[in-house]
């Protein structure tokens, strides 16, 4: 056990000196105080691992003592001594946050074994903090784009209000999940606790609603034990309903009836459970045309609409595109063990220019893969999909033409020739064979041109 800086706050002090000699037997550093009054004015510059906090002091009494202590640091663990009989006094300490209570008379080896167990709970704390700042940090938001700078500025502002509920909204890959994480992070009463997410468009009604609300023991037929639902493993958090969109009409009146009284029911049971639960909503969805169609409650969406964060599409956040492509290819090249890797001038202006209709997540994935097939220093614009090399070669048509004086009709042609199909490449997401057919050629055809225009660009 890792050597702990302990304080000791007692009036007794034979008691004092017998707990000292003993945890400095144990390799502990220890301090010792008589008076809450002393012990209060050290922890000003002061910050030790652990406190053994006696409950009867002769200036002031423990639980006040206690309470200063947890507003100084909440996380600082505190062991209570009180006497036999004043059971009542350590139960209150409990409820302000000590890590445990001891009555009076004990044994040197109950006390030293509860220190051991508060260290050890410390540092698996302290590990597990360590781990969240790591994952917070690999999921913070990347930009410096105007457009992002607004929705991390909401980001604050929602986070720092508790209970007002959160609709998110942006094409699919912007980000959303992203956000709605960042909201919770950056809650000062919820950071702590769970964010559980849960996928509407994923699951079918009747699975939907046990995932949410829980059932009781036989609810139905195959229900042969109680379920906790999402909506109780998120209390004191933040439950995410991501597509919400595609919610069932039925499941979306339950859900409004628990956004208005903050309670529901399990499935077969009839006791209201209350919880403390942020709710964030997210969609691609145009809800205002799901209204007039009747497959979105209007009376849900206001409710959900709160606070509303529109996540921009990743072709509307300009110099985005290049410091996001430089964070992943560095978070990759970590990830998978790689030598440096950079892109070549080429390489970047056709990420640059290429508009990007999967977002965030398209490029998320398509430097993850030019990472791992990498045998070199440098991506090139022909390691690169067709559409984006597209993007990269060519510039819109009008301009290349206007811009072409002196040279030949066969190049100006080729260039349109080439826009025509970089066109089709994107609207059809890279399938060689669908932009074939979109242009009216074999697939045969298109994959000659694009020979023919790689060796025009050599």
């Amino acid at each position: 056990m890792k050597m702990a800086n302990i304080m000791i706050v007692d009036d007794e002090v034979v008691l004092v000196n017998s707990l000292k000699f003993a945890l400095e037997d144990d390799e502990h550093k220890v301090v010792t105080f008589y008076n809450g009054d002393s012990a209060m004015h050290y922890l000003i510059n002061h910050e030790p691992d652990l406190i053994l906090l006696d409950l009867r002091l002769p200036d002031m009494h423990g639980l006040d003592i206690l309470r200063q202590i947890k507003g100084m640091n909440s996380n600082l663990p505190t062991i209570v001594i009180t006497a036999h009989g004043d059971i009542t006094s350590a139960i209150n300490a409990m409820k302000l946050g000590a890590f445990d209570f001891i009555l009076k008379p004990f044994e040197l080896e109950e006390i030293t074994m509860l220190v051991d167990k508060s260290q050890t709970e410390a540092k698996l704390y302290n590990e597990v903090e360590l781990l969240r700042s790591k994952r917070f940090q690999q999921e913070t938001i990347v930009g410096e784009s105007k457009e992002i700078f607004e929705v991390k500025e909401k980001i604050k502002k929602v986070a720092s209000i508790d209970e007002c509920t959160v609709l998110i909204r942006g094409e699919s890959g912007t980000g959303k999940e992203l956000v709605a994480k960042a909201i919770h992070n950056e809650s000062p009463k919820r950071k702590k606790m769970s964010f559980i997410d849960i996928d509407c468009s994923a699951l079918p009604e009747q699975l939907l609603e046990s995932e949410l609300f829980g059932y009781e023991k036989g609810a139905f037929t195959d229900a042969k034990h109680k379920k906790v639902g999402l909506l109780e493993l998120a209390d004191k958090g933040t439950l995410f309903l991501d597509e919400i969109g595609d919610m069932p009409l039925n499941l979306q009146t339950k859900i409004l009836k628990f956004l208005e009284s903050r309670s529901f029911r399990r499935i077969g049971g009839e006791k209201e459970i209350a919880v403390d639960v942020r709710v964030i909503a997210a969609t691609n969805t145009n809800l205002e045309k799901s209204i007039k169609e009747k497959i979105f409650r209007e009376d849900l969406y206001y409710r959900l609409n709160v606070v509303p964060i529109s996540v921009p599409p990743l072709r509307q956040r300009g110099a985005d595109i290049g410091i996001l492509s430089e964070h992943f290819l560095n978070y990759f090249i970590k990830k998978f063990a790689k030598s440096n890797i950079n892109f070549s001038k080429q390489a970047e202006k056709a990420l640059l220019e290429y508009h990007w209709p999967g977002n965030v997540r398209e490029l998320k994935n398509l430097i993850e893969r030019l990472v791992i097939l990498s045998s070199g220093s440098l991506i090139e614009l022909k390691d690169l999909p067709d559409e984006i090399k597209m993007a990269g070669n060519i510039k819109s048509s009008n301009t290349k033409i206007l811009s072409d004086h002196g040279k030949s009709l066969d190049d100006m042609l080729l260039n349109v020739e080439y826009e025509l199909i970089r066109d089709a490449l994107i609207k059809a997401k890279g399938v060689k064979s669908v932009a074939a057919d979109m242009l009216g050629i074999s697939r045969h055809s298109l994959k000659r041109r694009l020979q023919k225009f790689d060796e025009k660009t050599e």
